[in-house]
């Protein structure tokens, strides 16, 4: 049997399990601070679209408020009522005048 001799530096074979673990190291490190980077804006999104909705919900609660107050103030009863409130009375026949050019 012939005896195996090393022909490399066993120094060296350290330094480069070191430097190649060093590196794999280094490459985790950069994808968990990836990961948590990406989650956190993720929250930061689902943040974003729950302040939106709310901001929605509101403007839709305070159109259909304007709405209902627009159609009350354009009721014929209550256009009626404010009308007789200010003096003001219905045109008739008597009191249409014809203007011309």
């Amino acid at each position: 049997m012939k005896a195996q001799t090393m022909t490399a530096n066993p120094a060296e074979s350290v330094s480069r399990v070191r430097l190649s673990t060093l590196i794999l190291g280094a490459v985790m490190m950069l994808l968990l601070f990836s990961i948590v980077y990406v989650r956190q804006m993720c929250i930061r999104a689902g943040y974003d679209i729950s302040s939106m909705t709310q901001k929605i919900e509101q403007s839709e609660i305070d159109y259909t408020s304007l709405l209902a107050k627009k159609s009350g103030a354009y009721d014929a009863e209550n256009l009626y009522k404010k009308a007789k409130e200010m003096g003001l009375v219905m045109p008739d026949v008597r009191r249409t005048y014809y203007v011309k050019d």
